[in-house]
């Protein structure tokens, strides 16, 4: 990691309503999807970049104007169950590589680490981004072990209760003029929400997180449908396919349980 550019404490950490909130917003948008182990989302600590104190931060993760963000991967490690509305650490640091952008956070509680998140986002032109189409889902990936679970269309409704409950104020995510000015068909759903849709996947096949990794590959535009392949490859890992209807791979994640 890099040198911390940010040190501070949250003293309210992070919220048991939010939290409720966002667990049951993931939990309605898969049907069937279990929820024994998600007590607390595995995203929840993205909630506290509405800590007072981290707008600068925040104005970071946004691109330049006329600029589009692509969120090109994620990385979230739980070392134990995240502790709500009690006070956490937050520390972490920005590095940049050209347009990309790589913004790591550890989560402490007292003298302990909670766990920790990294960010990789990448600042395209229109053009660049109109060129993004991404990979298809080939019937010969399907093998038998994977289980499939198919979520509802994730609606715009959906998308403004996440974003509320996370803080993100990236106008893409529920504006289609915005959207659309940086190359994008329309507004797309963002990519830890998905991330947290996920989870609830992996929960119904009885698979707990202590670190999940995404690639993003294509957008997962409003009232679209994902569908998550689950391919548990032994107790300890897992990787899941989201595929869009028309078989584009939305993201690859590579999960580890407790």
């Amino acid at each position: 990691m890099a040198k911390p550019v940010f040190d501070m404490q949250v003293p309210k950490g992070v919220s048991s309503v939010d939290v409720a909130a966002l667990r049951e917003l993931l939990i309605g948008i898969v049907p069937g999807g279990m929820s024994y182990n998600m007590e607390t989302p595995v995203i929840a600590p993205a909630m506290l970049l509405g800590a007072e104190g981290l707008g600068a931060l925040v104005h970071k993760m946004q691109p330049p104007i006329g600029m589009g963000v692509v969120h090109e991967g994620q990385k979230i490690r739980r070392k134990r169950r995240l502790p709500l509305d009690t006070a956490l650490g937050l520390n972490g640091a920005v590095e940049g590589v050209g347009a990309t952008q790589v913004f790591s956070f550890t989560l402490t509680g007292g003298e302990e680490n909670i766990g920790c998140m990294e960010t990789r986002l990448r600042f395209v032109t229109p053009d660049i981004m109109r060129t993004l189409k991404g990979a298809r889902f080939r019937e010969a990936m399907n093998t038998p072990d994977i289980v499939w679970f198919e979520t509802k269309a994730v609606s715009l409704q959906s998308v403004e209760r996440y974003l509320a409950l996370s803080h993100d104020p990236n106008p893409i995510h529920r504006d289609e003029n915005a959207a659309r000015a940086i190359g994008l068909k329309g507004a797309v759903v963002p990519g830890m929400m998905i991330a947290g849709l996920c989870e609830v996947a992996l929960s119904s096949v009885a698979f707990p997180i202590s670190e999940l990794r995404a690639r993003y590959m294509a957008p997962l535009f409003i009232e679209e449908r994902l569908h998550f392949g689950v391919q548990v490859k032994s107790a300890r890992r897992a990787r899941i396919f989201a595929v869009t209807d028309e078989n584009l791979i939305v993201a690859i994640f590579d999960a580890d349980s407790e």
